[in-house]
C-alpha cells in the first residue's frame, strides 16, 4: 500500500529527501526518453540497446517513485 500521509508536516531532513526523490525521479525518465528518442546522443551502442537503456531507466524511476512513497 501506498502511504498517502506523504505531505504531512515533515522534519525538514525528511522533506529534502523527499524533494530529492522527486528530482531524481524525473531526471531518471527524462534520461530514459532521452536514450530512446535523441537521434544526437552519439554512443556506441546499436538502437536496440538504447531502447532496452531507456526503456531499464523508465522503470527504474517508477519503482525508486513507489519505494519513496512506502517510506514513512
Amino acid at each position: 500500500m501506498l502511504n498517502f500521509d506523504i505531505f504531512k508536516q515533515k522534519s525538514p531532513k525528511q522533506r529534502f529527501l523527499l524533494i530529492l526523490g522527486l528530482v531524481m525521479f524525473v531526471f531518471y525518465v527524462i534520461l530514459g526518453f532521452a536514450f530512446i528518442f535523441w537521434k544526437g546522443l552519439n554512443l556506441n551502442i546499436p538502437h536496440w540497446g538504447k531502447i532496452a537503456i531507456g526503456i531499464f531507466l523508465i522503470i527504474y524511476a517508477f519503482i525508486r517513485l513507489l519505494s519513496l512513497g512506502r517510506r514513512d
